[in-house]
């Protein structure tokens, strides 16, 4: 999934196990802890013990990789397909390596997928995240706005 070009920059994907724990909660706090602590009517306050749950469910989706630079990891992509769609999608890479092209060629795999099987792409996505523009440049429309979350789709 990753061009050769960011191979050559130190970037690689490992699949995930059980060990990558403490990695994931500290990513995910990096990544999601400001959006949660904007709206805590909602989702409460920031738990590990919720990023544990996730990382649970997240091992047992189709894809769940970290993505190493340099042996650290920098981050985790994920999706789950089912025969009717593709969902669970999380791009979740620390900011210094943001803007590498990694999240667009991520996206690039999964709608490459979602038009060899022809099933939609569901993704969630926080209404001040900025990752939604990106979403929408690859053709995702929003479905549904409940604040502070959006629903967003692809369909082939």
């Amino acid at each position: 999934m990753l061009s050769q070009e960011i191979i050559e920059k130190g970037f690689c994907l490992v699949d995930v196990d059980m060990f990558d724990l403490n990695d994931y909660i500290h990513i995910k706090r990096l990544c999601l802890k400001k959006y949660i602590d904007e709206n805590p009517k909602f989702f409460g306050e920031w738990n590990d013990k919720n990023v544990t749950i996730d990382f649970n469910e997240k091992i047992n989706q189709t894809l769940f990789q970290k993505l190493l630079l340099h042996n650290e990891a920098v981050g985790f992509l994920s999706y789950d397909i089912t025969m009717d769609k593709i969902s669970g999608i999380s791009i979740n890479l620390i900011e210094k390596v943001q803007n590498n092209g990694i999240g667009s060629l991520y996206l690039t795999h999964i709608i490459h997928l979602s038009q060899t099987y022809a099933i939609p792409i569901f993704l969630y996505v926080m209404k001040t995240n900025p990752a939604q523009y990106l979403y929408e440049r690859f053709g995702f429309k929003m479905d549904s706005d409940t604040e502070p979350l959006c629903l967003m789709v692809y369909n082939p």
